[in-house]
């Protein structure tokens, strides 16, 4: 079963019993509203985001209504969704929008893929290789081989299998071309500092980001508990600043920041100031 709804000006096609993506965009007209206005804050002269786990577009979507002069490529492992996300796409012909049902990985070839039914009740944005139902064959495709030169902004967000994203990625990263937003959440510090490490070692800069789910200053209502969302990880190539004011990494294992305090971008959003003492 589906619902309908409509957020940042766009109507979008969700599984009914979604608890994440699609609840957040149906109660409060948002999701990670944050990663949105910063990946456009960063999109400057013309060229191509990959979204990377994209679902049914809740960030690429309004990015490509908002800059209908770059290309989007979004990626999405889930049959299902991979469905809603082009149906969307083309609902609100946002024809700058292409829409792959594949994963990406660290080679090219075919993986097995959980595909819970669109009916089912859960988390679907939790839904990754590691996740428990029956699994579907689905193609797999590496970002090297996918990523067009123009390629300036990738958004990551795979459930754990960030890593092996980018394994499939080093000449991409190597190029130093693109600024890049990657999920860095969970318990696996080790898999963090991973990420964190690979990026520094090509010269990039490392900095903190969170991105709660729905805000204070979300266009249907303030949620009860605004500080859920998920910690990621920006890497701008040698010579770029980030457009926002982010804390910089400087060791791979250092912890991310304790709370939404200390993202001072989020004050914008209805988060209030940290406080001394």
């Amino acid at each position: 079963m589906l619902d309908s709804t409509i957020a940042y000006g766009l109507t979008f096609l969700v599984p009914a019993g979604d608890r994440a993506i699609g609840l957040s965009l149906r109660l409060y007209g948002e999701f990670a509203r944050p990663e949105v206005d910063f990946l456009l804050a960063c999109a400057g002269e013309p060229g191509v985001f990959i979204d990377v786990g994209a679902n049914v577009g809740a960030i690429s979507l309004p990015f490509a209504r908002r800059r209908p002069d770059w290309r989007v490529i979004s990626i999405e492992a889930h049959r299902g969704l991979a469905g809603l996300l082009t149906a969307n796409a083309l609902n609100n012909q946002l024809y700058n929008v292409e829409a792959i049902h594949a994963a990406a990985g660290p080679k090219e070839g075919l993986a097995r893929f959980p595909a819970p039914p669109l009916d089912a009740s859960l988390n679907f944005g939790g839904v990754g290789f590691g996740f428990d139902a029956p699994k579907e064959t689905v193609r797999m495709l590496t970002l090297d081989d996918l990523a067009p030169p123009e390629t300036r902004l990738v958004k990551i967000d795979v459930e754990g299998f960030e890593a092996q994203v980018l394994d499939g990625a080093g000449g991409l990263i190597e190029s130093r071309r693109a600024i890049w937003l990657i999920e860095a959440a969970g318990r696996d510090r080790e898999a963090r500092a991973s990420t964190i490490g690979r990026f520094q070692a090509a010269g990039y800069d490392v900095h903190w980001f969170y991105a709660p789910f729905a805000t204070p200053a979300s266009p249907k209502g303030k949620p009860g508990n605004p500080v859920v969302g998920d910690v990621n990880v920006v890497a701008t190539p040698p010579g770029v600043t980030p457009p926002w004011p982010l804390q910089r990494v400087q060791d791979p294992g250092e912890p991310a920041p304790p709370s939404v305090a200390g993202y001072d971008y989020l004050l914008s959003y209805g988060y209030a100031p940290l406080t001394p003492g």
